[in-house]
């Protein structure tokens, strides 16, 4: 309702709210249509009241506050009601700018109630499901996540934070300076002619006749910030400031949110910023200008991306900053500072934006931007991500990129010359992408998913000790966000994968569904049973279990519920002396269906302790050495007592 009203509604985040309530109807929080109908009704009412005052106050509403102060707001609901008529009502619900302005504008004009108000009612009936269902969606995917690791939820919201927050602040600096930049040239203008000095080396430089004064003037104001927070980044790493002492502590966090999944998608985004990837588009848009014959643009992209590359490599030589993590480096690429992908992704798709947004109408060219900034802003996410860079390596290669973006755009914005139409350059450059990323990703991705995963420290433990009580020091619980109590690690084991999965299969173990995306479709079928279906995979320590098994159980969780025993096993990190045996901590739980959405999935339940009971009855008579341990009952929590499997190979 609150979106719907008058004024008010512009600075009310509708659309974020709804989709928000979205995510909570899919994860169980909120009842899906009690939800809609009061959507809907806010909607309704909050458009009627807006209609309500349009027609109350007809023109006197220009002579009163705020509408006096900022006339444009009604004169573009004059203009989109003019222009559509009465569907405008309809069409002004799903127009941010205007929504808030259309009902009031109805009223204004005299639109009959009867016909607005039907309308109203049929807009609200489509808007709130169409911003709900999106919400359920992503809930219903956070809901999927989470069962495999929260951390995983929190990198995914992370990631959309990111890309909402960038698009949201490339828009707002767009509309703050815009229509401020005549004005401020102005200013400019006559500041520089009291200063004669100035007036001979600057005064030309923001020209009003020239056609790209507000660019300019943005680039300005860019160039002046970025160099700024520049020099003031590398004054922190060379005298170790505040925030060099932050690095560790964001360099951990970002490392608390690894998972093998997460990895996937950050090696991914990553390799698009590879110096190879950035070459290849490179030397693909330098070709295309020198087809077209406009050397004027070849020769800017060659010295941003010429320059770009000499400045990173020259800082990172004289001022060898080690990277957080050792790993396969070139010489040039072996110390941390400035960043090279946030540098060199920031200095080549930001000038592509500058080159393409020529292309748009001024109201416009902050999609290029944005789409730029989107990114090279999530390829300096991927860098602090993955452990390859510090935080203020990232923001050094950042605010270095944006600093020489906005020197060579106000040298490119100030001397215009006749050029080839360049509406080609954007396909071109994206198909560039598209082939470049691809064939690299192809060929080096598996590689680099090895090279970027997180090493795992070994210790040894003498077996005996570990028998005697030495298996405390091992965790209690599956490790997903610090602090956070997840799933009991109720079983250890010492000996080989292979024996342990070769026992449990003589006693009725399998290995579960693979989890794939036409076995993922089986969730769809009605009345699937849980061994039918695929096991969604656990993260502990950033890390997928190496051994995954299930049971169909005779027993349920309750009385008539059927669920499904689930064994997995994680290396621990420890060895055993003597034999180098590698030491392995899991779980052993219940599986059962749980409803997201429109879907029955399997999830993790309660029962560890009966789930632990029958995991020893299986293994009964198999040769294997089996002690039931506890911790101490004031380090666990109430679903668990803390008893703890141990297993071993049969002692001769």
């Amino acid at each position: 309702m609150a979106e719907s009203l008058a004024v008010v509604g512009l600075a009310v985040p509708g659309a974020a709210m709804m989709i928000a309530a979205g995510a909570l109807v899919a994860l169980g929080a909120m009842e899906f249509w009690p939800t809609l109908f009061v959507a809907v009704a806010g909607a309704i009412v909050g458009d009627g009241i807006s209609y309500w005052i349009g027609r109350h106050y007809r023109d006197r509403l220009r002579t009163l506050w705020p509408f006096r102060r900022y006339p444009g707001w009604l004169s573009r609901g004059e203009e989109f009601f003019s222009r559509h008529g009465g569907k405008s009502v309809l069409l002004g619900r799903f127009v941010g700018p205007v929504r808030p302005v259309i009902p009031v504008v109805a009223g204004m004009l005299g639109m009959r109630p009867a016909a607005f108000y039907g309308v109203n009612i049929l807009s609200a009936l489509a808007w709130a499901p169409a911003y709900l269902l999106p919400g359920m969606a992503f809930g219903a995917s956070l809901a999927l996540a989470g069962e495999v690791a929260v951390r995983l939820v929190v990198l995914l919201v992370l990631i959309a934070a990111l890309a909402l927050f960038v698009s949201w602040a490339v828009r707002r600096l767009f509309l703050v300076l815009q229509p401020r930049a005549a004005l401020m040239t102005q200013w400019f203008l006559a500041w520089s002619g009291r200063h004669p000095r100035l007036q001979k080396h600057l005064g030309g430089l923001l020209d009003t006749g020239r056609p790209e004064a507000k660019a300019l003037l943005m680039m300005g104001g860019l160039l002046i910030a970025s160099a700024w927070l520049f020099l003031g980044i590398v004054e922190d790493v060379v005298t170790g400031d505040p925030l060099v002492r932050a690095d560790q502590g964001f360099y951990q966090l970002m490392q608390g949110l690894r998972t093998p999944w997460g990895d996937k998608i950050m090696v991914f985004i990553t390799e698009m910023g590879d110096a190879v990837v950035v070459a290849l588009v490179g030397a693909v848009v330098l070709t295309w200008f020198m087809w077209r014959r406009d050397r004027r643009a070849a020769g800017y992209w060659a010295a941003a991306l010429g320059f770009g590359q000499l400045a990173a490599m020259v800082l990172k030589l004289v001022l060898q900053r080690p990277r957080p993590t050792i790993g396969d480096y070139s010489v040039f690429s072996s110390y941390a500072f400035p960043s090279g992908h946030a540098t060199m992704s920031m200095v080549a798709y930001g000038f592509l934006a500058v080159l393409v947004a020529r292309n748009f109408s001024p109201s416009r060219r902050w999609l290029a931007y944005a789409l730029a900034a989107q990114l090279v802003g999530a390829i300096a996410l991927s860098r602090l991500y993955l452990g390859a860079h510090w935080l203020s390596d990232v923001l050094g290669g950042l605010s270095l990129g944006l600093a020489w973006v906005s020197l060579l755009a106000i040298a490119y914005y100030r001397h215009p010359a006749p050029a080839p139409s360049m509406r080609s350059l954007p396909y071109i450059a994206l198909l560039a992408l598209v082939l470049a990323g691809g064939w690299h990703v192809a060929t080096q991705y598996s590689a680099d998913l090895q090279r970027y995963s997180p090493q795992l420290a070994v210790r040894h433990l003498d077996a005996a000790s570990w028998w005697r009580g030495g298996w405390r020091s091992l965790p209690a619980y599956r490790n997903d966000l610090e602090g956070e109590f997840e799933q009991p690690l109720n079983v250890q084991w010492a000996g080989t994968l292979a024996d342990l999965r070769e026992e449990l299969g003589a006693r009725g173990w399998r290995e579960p569904v693979a989890l794939n995306a036409a076995s993922t479709l089986r969730w769809l079928l009605p009345a699937s049973r849980l061994d039918e279906l695929p096991v969604l995979p656990q993260v502990h320590d950033g890390r997928h279990e190496s051994l995954l098994m299930v049971r169909p159980s005779d027993r349920g969780l309750a009385q008539g519920e059927t669920a499904l025993l689930v064994l997995r096993l994680w290396q621990s990190g420890v060895v055993t002396d003597p034999g180098d045996v590698t030491l392995w901590v899991g779980s052993i739980s219940f599986l059962r269906f749980e409803r997201v959405l429109f879907l029955d999935l399997p999830v993790t339940a309660g029962g560890y302790d009966e789930a632990l009971s029958a995991l020893a009855r299986s293994l009964e008579g198999t040769g294997q050495h089996l002690v039931q341990r506890s911790f101490d009952a004031r380090e666990t929590e109430s679903r668990w007592s803390g008893n703890v499997l141990l297993m071993a190979p049969a002692i001769n």
